[in-house]
């Protein structure tokens, strides 16, 4: 048996999950193996399938989609548990670049997810849209940013990030944002002129009812959250064709088209992102899960 949790953002969960389902019913056919897939829900009150999978001492083979997950394990806890297996999914040249492969070998990005700024033009002036991350922290933004609740990712992304990049402004910036409900629910808010800035994922962000909202390219780049592929050392070697399908065209094409950065270097950008020449805000896996790690997010 095979046994995969999925702990992916709300938009591509259950549509990536389909696709995974899907694959891995040939593959049962052709390895004479079961496959489990556990998807974490997206509530407030439902508990980490991850820390459940810690507790019981039984990981499982094959965990995608959140990083900050495994901030927090104890030294050592990835090398006992975890496969490293360095270049085994080659990712595009300009995230290599970047940083984004894990020279450890033990993360896998299959996308990189940007978070974005977007405004209601009907309420700003071209001239008046803030152009980096700095700018959000003035006080004329005083309760006008608003993001989904406290306990998203996103948010937790956005709020770790900017303590760490910004940490003498922090409180600049807890009291310009106001943080309730749901991604979509944020779009519609700005989309229908309650607030003039919001914040959440790319995906959410160029899309709106009414076509009142315009994506922000700050001029210091987007914050980011990758998504990945992390192998226990028990999983099958035929497991690994698993993470194969997550870089096929399949997978890679569908999560373009959500504006997100796919790792496969076969995937062409979704035009908004490759115009805008997308400038992802990463420094390397130590500081990102440094940053994340402690419970932050």
């Amino acid at each position: 048996m095979a046994s995969i949790l999925l702990h992916c953002p709300l938009n591509i969960s259950r549509s990536l999950g389909q696709l995974m389902e899907d694959f891995c019913l040939t593959w049962q056919q052709t390895h004479g193996q079961e496959v489990t897939i556990q998807t974490q829900p997206h509530r407030p009150d439902e508990a980490s399938l991850f820390q459940r999978c810690l507790d019981e001492n039984r990981m499982p083979d094959i965990t995608v989609g959140h990083v900050n997950d495994f901030a927090d394990l104890p030294d050592g806890f990835l090398a006992a548990h975890f496969r490293s297996l360095p270049g085994r999914y080659p990712i595009r040249k300009t995230l290599a670049d970047q940083g984004f492969a894990d020279p450890a070998g033990y993360f896998h990005p299959f996308v990189v997810i940007p978070f974005a700024m977007f405004y209601n033009h009907r309420l700003l002036a071209e001239d008046a849209v803030p152009g980096t991350w700095a700018d959000l922290l003035d006080r004329r933004w005083h309760q006008k940013i608003l993001m989904p609740d406290p306990y998203r990712v996103v948010s937790k992304v956005i709020e770790t990030f900017i303590q760490m990049d910004f940490a003498d402004r922090i409180d600049d910036f807890r009291e310009n944002v106001v943080q309730t409900g749901a991604p979509p629910e944020v779009v519609a808010a700005v989309d229908e002129g309650r607030y003039p800035i919001g914040i959440t994922n790319i995906a959410f962000a160029r899309i709106s009812r009414q076509k009142n909202t315009r994506v922000i390219w700050p001029r210091d780049g987007l914050f980011c959250m990758p998504q990945v592929m992390v192998f226990s050392r028990q999983a099958p070697d035929a497991a690994l064709e698993i993470g194969d399908f997550l870089m096929s065209s399949k997978v890679q094409d569908y999560l373009a088209m959500q504006s997100f950065v796919p790792a496969s270097q076969d995937a062409a950008l979704h035009p908004l992102v490759a115009e805008n020449h997308c400038n992802l805000r990463w420094k390397n896996w130590p500081t990102f899960l440094s940053a994340v790690g402690g419970n932050h997010a």
